[in-house]
C-alpha cells in the first residue's frame, strides 16, 4: 500500500485539492457569497415591498391591491426612469397596456407578478419561476 501511495501520491494530493475546493464553494454559497441578494421582499404590518439593493422599488399596502395575476409575457415599452439592467430590469416605464409602471424583475425568470392598485402597476418576479408562482399565489391569499 505505501508503495501505492507514493507512486500515485500527485493523484491523491489532487484529489484533497478539488474536496477543499468543493466545500469552500459550498460554504461561501451557504454564506450568499456567490447569490444575488440584490432582490429582497418584506411583508410588514400589512405593507409588501420590494428592494432593489436595498433600496424600496415597489411597495403597496394590502389594502391598496385592486388585482394581482401572473403572466408569463408582456411588451416592456419604454423606459422612463432606468435604475439597473444588468441582471434585473429595475425602473419606471410605460406601455400601451399599463401606461406608467414600476418594474423590479429579474431578467432570467420568465414569470412576474402584475399588482395593480388605484394609483399605480407593479411588475415584479423573484429569483425562479417556481417562487414567483409560490408568491402570486400567496398575495392572492392574503
Amino acid at each position: 500500500m505505501d508503495e501505492f501511495m507514493e507512486k500515485h501520491q500527485g493523484v491523491v494530493n489532487a484529489v484533497k485539492g478539488f474536496a477543499v475546493v468543493v466545500v469552500l464553494v459550498a460554504v461561501f454559497y451557504a454564506l450568499g457569497i456567490f447569490r444575488s441578494a440584490a432582490v429582497k421582499i418584506e411583508i410588514e404590518d400589512e405593507v409588501f415591498s420590494v428592494y432593489y439593493k436595498d433600496e424600496i422599488i415597489i411597495q403597496f399596502a394590502k389594502d391598496e391591491i385592486r388585482s394581482a395575476e401572473l403572466v408569463y409575457s408582456f411588451t416592456e415599452g419604454v423606459a422612463s426612469e432606468v435604475i439597473s439592467e444588468e441582471k434585473y430590469t429595475v425602473g419606471t416605464w410605460e406601455n400601451d397596456e399599463w401606461g406608467l409602471y414600476t418594474i423590479c424583475v429579474k431578467q432570467s425568470v420568465k414569470s412576474y407578478i402584475v399588482v395593480t392598485t388605484d394609483e399605480e402597476v407593479f411588475v415584479f418576479n423573484y429569483e425562479s419561476a417556481d417562487s414567483t408562482e409560490s408568491m402570486c399565489e400567496a398575495l392572492l391569499e392574503w
